[in-house]
């Protein structure tokens, strides 16, 4: 390929970030090096892992170049193995544009350049000038605009790209979370939970730490003079800690939701969802509306608590937080009641207020609850052997098995009609996907065993952006001949809509 423009480079104090990215992806083997090691070996281990972060970060730089080709953007990297990427203009699916404290005072960002290819982004330009991202961003607008109008048959106008940057510039926000509303989500999240408990796991290894640790609980206990306590103070210190523990995962993790989300924001712009958040790092994201694959809402009992739910989206591609910057958030926190009003302003095609839900097979609860059962006396096997009578405790949760096969199946839900497929399923934690008819990629039924003798089958739906571990349209627990409509159904609905990637 030969490429007709000057070749750009990233900017000059892009070192410094590159090297902060590479420690930032060596801080757990750091940790579990300082952790796990002492004295000389510690101080081999730091200096090992600067070494090697600032090579990393010299080889990145220098090597690293993009074009602004006419019809698409070309990235060069690497120096052993090298990459060149081609990405077309149609085909980026989101912008996205990070900035922390240390961009904000050398004026530099972070840009991401995403496509419908797979989980990892097309590129991540790390970092340039602020004004180059505003001139990247201004021509893969205009050029995906020309590129989808001549695809069209029509011809791109100046003046629609100046309408276009205008409404950029005052798009009127769908949604605003206040500060309330962010330590909200951070008390219902528990996002501190999971680290907390990997710094506790990786300190707990540590012969040191944990003598600290036993010292401090001897000290403290000694001088309660735990030797005297009665059920009553065991209850009430126990019950006292647990409070206290609490606490340190709500604040911690209220911390955390504001340092990501402060400040959200999301609005529509022309064809396009923008969003912005963040506190020490901002991030803006562009997605269009025609990259939405799936509509995922969650509803825990907390959410229930302050009636409000929570709403994400997975787009084409499906890029994870472990390989670039992630906007999946269309609503973090939101009244229940201003959920689908918001979804119609996403998308107005689809009647969200109208949705009928569809029970599943009354009998699948028989079903649930052999399951259940099977895998509680699976695994009273080895406690029988180690603790004879004792090992058919378990049993005791016979009635809760009971209860939540019944509560499974009444909860349970699917939608079905000529606009969109959704499934709800959960009991204390409800999970609903909905998908539009025209984003679906695969149908597919599938009868277990189990199902063909209980003449029952299963619905999967895929997208371009479904997860295989976690797939949300998958109706299961209804009799076969409904399955068999349902196909027969959308399969016709389907090869009729007009797929729009």
């Amino acid at each position: 390929m030969e490429l007709t423009t000057e070749g750009y480079r990233l900017s000059p104090i892009s070192p410094l970030f590159l090297f902060i990215e590479a420690v930032k992806k060596m801080v757990l083997p750091l940790l579990i090096g300082i952790v796990g090691t002492s004295g000389d070996r510690q101080d081999m281990i730091i200096i090992g892992i600067a070494a090697l972060a600032s090579v990393m970060t010299i080889v990145q730089f220098w090597f690293y170049h993009y074009w602004l080709e006419d019809d698409r953007l070309v990235v060069k990297e690497g120096i052993l193995f090298r990459s060149l990427r081609q990405v077309p203009y149609e085909r980026i699916q989101n912008v996205n544009v990070e900035r922390n404290v240390l961009h904000k005072i050398f004026n530099v960002a972070t840009l991401q350049i995403e496509s419908a290819s797979g989980v990892k982004p097309e590129a991540v330009i790390r970092v340039i000038a602020d004004h180059q991202v505003k001139h990247i961003q201004e021509v893969i607008k205009r050029r995906s605009v020309q590129a989808a109008n001549n695809h069209d048959g029509q011809t791109a106008t100046d003046s629609l790209d100046e309408n276009n940057s205008k409404e950029t510039a005052t798009g009127k926000p769908l949604m605003q979370m206040s500060n309330r509303e962010v330590s909200k989500f951070g008390f219902i999240s528990h996002k501190a939970l999971v680290p907390i408990g990997i710094v506790g796991s990786i300190l707990s290894q540590n012969d040191y730490y944990r003598g600290q640790f036993i010292d401090f609980m001897k000290l403290l206990i000694g001088g309660l003079h735990v030797e005297q306590w009665g059920w009553t103070q065991w209850l009430l210190y126990g019950g006292a800690f647990a409070v206290l523990m609490l606490i340190t995962i709500w604040v911690s993790s209220i911390a955390l939701a504001f340092l990501k989300l402060y400040r959200f924001q999301i609005s529509r712009v022309d064809q396009s969802l923008h969003a912005e958040m963040g506190l020490l790092t901002k991030l803006n994201a562009n997605i269009p509306l025609k990259r939405i694959q799936l509509i995922k809402i969650k509803h825990t009992p907390l959410h229930r608590y302050f009636k409000s739910v929570s709403i994400k989206m997975e787009t084409a591609g499906g890029v994870t937080e472990q390989s670039g910057i992630t906007m999946r958030w269309i609503a973090p926190l939101i009244a229940d009641a201003k959920a689908k009003h918001l979804l119609s302003e996403i998308q107005p095609e689809v009647d969200w207020h109208r949705l009928t839900w569809l029970p599943l097979e009354p009998r699948a609860w028989k079903r649930v609850f052999k399951r259940l059962t099977f895998f509680m006396l699976l695994g009273c096997a080895p406690l029988l052997y180690f603790y004879q009578a004792w090992g058919l405790l378990p049993l005791l949760l016979l009635p809760f098995n009971y209860w939540y096969a019944k509560a499974y199946i009444r909860h349970a839900r699917y939608a079905l009609n000529d606009q969109v497929i959704g499934f709800r399923h959960g009991v204390l934690f409800h999970s609903i996907g909905i998908v539009k008819l025209g984003k679906i990629q695969n149908i597919s039924s599938l009868q277990t065993p189990f199902d063909r003798r209980n003449g029952m089958a299963r619905l999967t739906v895929d997208t371009a952006g479904s997860n295989p571990v976690t797939q949300d349209i998958n109706i299961h627990y209804l009799d076969e001949a409904k399955i068999k409509a349902m196909v027969s159904q959308l399969s016709e609905q389907v090869s009729q809509a007009k797929f729009v990637w």
